[in-house]
């Protein structure tokens, strides 16, 4: 049987003032065309479904349809594991209701993880939501004493389920955690900040896959030891990569990196703001800008931004002509407060600091205005 594996959605994550619904609702298209081409026998997400613990209900009406679509549509199992970015209990709600409807998610870690049966019992899945190490020294007290780093709580984990599992079956665990020089992204916040503690790819020994998520890049990290990466460009480092899921073939325990085609891709262009005026094929894309002949303030923002509506940041000369670089993105605009609009108009176009009673005057006049 043929298995997709995909993970790191983050439904309700930000851009701009704006969302990538659109791009996560064309990316869930193209998973749907596959799944009817492949006649694939199931689909994994591994983690990372949501952005937060605390996303709009457009985010969940977003999961809900694919879970339809998945399970009631085309009547494929679908394993879902929490990431790091999931609310575990929130994710897994009713899941024992939901897994008679093929919906199977696994929130919190447990001791002893049920697998998955699919293909009439010939391939298991063990679906492994993020942890950290505190976790599995609760679940495990005979081991505290070896459980002294992520590491260890990942061998324990993993020995845990191999210990266990029945070797005649083709086994794969879907897991999210960092591995020890797997490539990063901008958009891998976590682990950019270092807050994702790195395991090493040896504690997925003795499986036949280990379907990864929290990585956005797509990447080999090993035999058998995949990142299928995000399925939209979530920063400008994304540029240079395809996007897409990880075909697995059950037969020979194959993997292939499956393309999709994008909504919207991030571009990066250079040029005089003229040059960059007539770029007809940059409209319907994240774009970065850099003007080589303007200061990036306030009004060459807003004329780019009414010919790109995707513009996600400027730069272009410093004030002072001085061969400088200044910088301004859409999200710093659109949240400036009437103040700050202000004082940066009259910094450019003035060179002018307006003095306390200017500003008492213009907050009166703006006030005037509300009322009206």
């Amino acid at each position: 049987m043929k298995i997709i594996h995909t993970s790191d959605w983050h439904f309700g994550m930000r851009v701009g003032t704006g969302n990538y619904q659109d791009c996560q609702e064309y990316f869930l298209e193209q998973l749907y065309g596959l799944i009817r081409r492949e006649n694939a026998g199931a689909v994994l997400c591994a983690g990372d479904v949501y952005d937060s613990g605390n996303v709009g209900a457009d985010a969940v009406a977003l999961f809900d349809s694919a879970a339809q679509t998945i399970c009631g549509e085309l009547g494929v199992p679908f394993i879902v594991i929490a990431g790091n970015h999931d609310q575990p209990d929130r994710l897994a709600a009713h899941r024992e209701l939901l897994a008679g409807a093929g919906l199977h998610i696994s929130g919190r870690l447990e001791r002893d993880i049920r697998p998955v049966l699919l293909d009439g019992g010939r391939v298991a899945v063990y679906p492994v939501p993020f942890f950290n190490r505190y976790e599995v020294q609760a679940l495990f007290p005979e081991r505290q004493e070896d459980i002294r780093t992520l590491e260890d709580a990942h061998a324990v984990v993993f020995g845990h389920i191999r210990d266990t599992m029945d070797p005649g079956r083709r086994n794969i665990v879907a897991g999210h955690a960092y591995i020890v020089g797997a490539a990063l992204s901008e958009s891998d916040r976590a682990a950019m900040k270092g807050l994702a503690p790195a395991v090493s790819r040896d504690v997925f020994r003795g499986f036949d896959y280990a379907a990864l998520g929290h990585i956005h890049r797509p990447q080999q990290v090993g035999p058998g030891v995949r990142y299928s990466g995000c399925p939209v460009k979530y920063s400008f480092s994304e540029e240079d990569q395809e996007k897409g899921v990880v075909l697995i073939d059950t037969e020979d325990m194959s993997s292939s990196f499956v393309p999709l085609p994008l909504l919207r891709d991030r571009r990066t262009a250079e040029g005089t703001f003229a040059e960059l005026m007539a770029r007809e094929d940059l409209k319907d894309h994240y774009l970065r800008l850099h003007v080589t002949d303007r200061y990036p303030g306030l009004e060459t923002q807003a004329e780019l931004r009414e010919q790109f509506p995707y513009l996600l940041e400027v730069t272009g000369m410093s004030a002072e002509d001085s061969g400088g670089q200044t910088t301004l993105t859409v999200e710093e605009l659109e949240t400036m407060s009437d103040e700050d609009v202000l004082r940066k108009f009259l910094a450019e176009r003035f060179d002018y600091t307006p003095t306390e009673g200017q500003l008492a005057l213009f907050r009166e006049a703006m006030a005037q205005a509300e009322e009206a």
